[in-house]
């Protein structure tokens, strides 16, 4: 990991933006920031590009121009291009897409830029370009093979999309006291939840409050779950501190909250039977999962249909859902790295012993199967990875 490779690659292709750029790092919650700050600056006129990861079912998801996928022909010439300047210099796959999409925001001469960090943040790919505000979403253990195996280590990595004189919004509670005094050293212009913003929600409204100014009765997202209002209430925070170079009128704002759309994050496929998919491949995924899960759910039985990757930590992930799941629906990624089946069996063995587990030979089959067996007042949860949700929906019009 590092950034000099790719840093070569973007000098010789003369990559050099000159519009705004927002860089959104964390453990969970990434998407999802990207999805309101998205749709708030398309709403209010303004040429947005989004380059997020990964995608559910098609690659043009990672890059958008004003909400829209960009098209396959624009994209294949832009990585075309990377391909040939970058000669004998190696790069990742997400390092070549990272400079593609840059390069089409550049060509399509877009206003501003919303960059999801694909892993960690210090050496991410996205790194490389200058942002003109970070905003990191959470703190969690998650990719601790890259990024160490505590939250003081993942906090530094994570710190390093921010820059010095420019703001860094940490959008999250109980922030390691490291992460502000690295941040205070950097000399970064921080904005903290619940010191510099904050916000408050009813039934029926959203209200957002910071130093200089007070908005009240937003809409609330249609985006599902609690922690939609704190990711909502870091986007606010940005529009705020952005508003000198890219005024937002408050009918945009509101406008964009209610539009903000992202698949795969407590995403409601039907309501009867009542099925939610959602990407949870950690353990505070899988927490934020559960306690919408016992929330919502219908009368009737629960399955789930799972499947992890080796690398995350599955006794966590099934924990929550120990004792509400009334049957399990499994099977392999059709991945290199993909969790064994034995291993899945095993762990929900260990924990519930009077466990029913289904096994199939893919995700699809497995969510079929779940279905089939459903009355119209039960529950289908689908999730352990964006691979599990892929796969198991591959193919089904929702």
């Amino acid at each position: 990991m590092g950034l000099d490779r790719v840093g070569r690659v973007k000098n010789s292709l003369n990559i050099d933006p000159n519009f705004p750029i927002i860089t959104v790092g964390g453990t969970n919650g990434k998407g999802s920031v990207c999805a309101f700050l998205e749709a708030i600056y398309s709403k209010a006129g303004y040429s947005v590009g989004c380059y997020t990861s990964p995608h559910l079912f098609k690659f043009n998801e990672r890059i958008k121009i004003n909400l829209e996928q960009v098209n396959d022909e624009t994209i294949l010439k832009s990585l075309n291009l990377v391909n040939t300047k970058k000669k004998s210099t190696e790069l990742t796959y997400f390092e070549i897409t990272t400079l593609a999409a840059m390069n089409i925001f550049i060509e399509k001469k877009i206003d501003i830029a919303i960059l999801e960090v694909g892993l960690g943040g210090r050496l991410d790919a996205v790194n490389i370009f200058d942002p003109d505000l970070s905003i990191i979403t959470s703190i969690g253990m998650d990719h601790q093979e890259f990024l160490g195996g505590t939250i003081k280590e993942i906090a530094h990595e994570k710190s390093g999309i921010c820059r010095p004189n420019k703001h860094a919004i940490l959008n999250f509670e109980n922030i390691p006291k490291s992460m502000i005094n690295e941040l205070n050293k950097l000399n970064a212009s921080l904005s903290i939840l619940n010191d510099d913003y904050s916000y408050k929600s009813t039934s029926e409204n959203y209200n957002f409050k910071s130093v200089n100014i007070l908005m009240n009765d937003l809409p609330l997202p249609n985006l599902k779950g609690k922690n939609q209002l704190t990711n909502l209430a870091g986007c606010l925070r940005a529009v705020n501190l952005l508003q000198n170079k890219l005024p937002v009128r408050l009918g945009a704002i509101k406008e964009g909250i209610k539009d903000a759309r992202i698949d795969g994050r407590l995403q409601i496929l039907s309501n009867e039977p009542y099925i939610v998919a959602d990407v949870a491949h950690n353990t505070d995924a899988a927490l934020n999962l559960y306690n919408f899960i016992s929330t919502s759910k219908r009368a009737g039985k629960v399955y789930a249909v799972f499947s992890i990757l080796e690398n995350k930590d599955i006794k966590k992930v099934l924990m929550p859902f120990i004792n509400i799941v009334d049957e399990w629906f499994v099977s392999e990624i059709n991945d290199s790295k993909a969790q064994k089946i034995n291993v899945i069996i095993a762990t929900l063995k260990k924990y519930n012993k009077k466990v029913v587990i289904n096994k199939f030979n893919n995700l699809n089959q497995a969510y079929k199967n779940a279905y089939k067996k459903c009355n119209l007042n039960d529950n289908i949860i689908i999730y352990g990875s964006f691979f599990t949700v892929s796969e198991s929906m591959h193919g089904i019009k929702i």
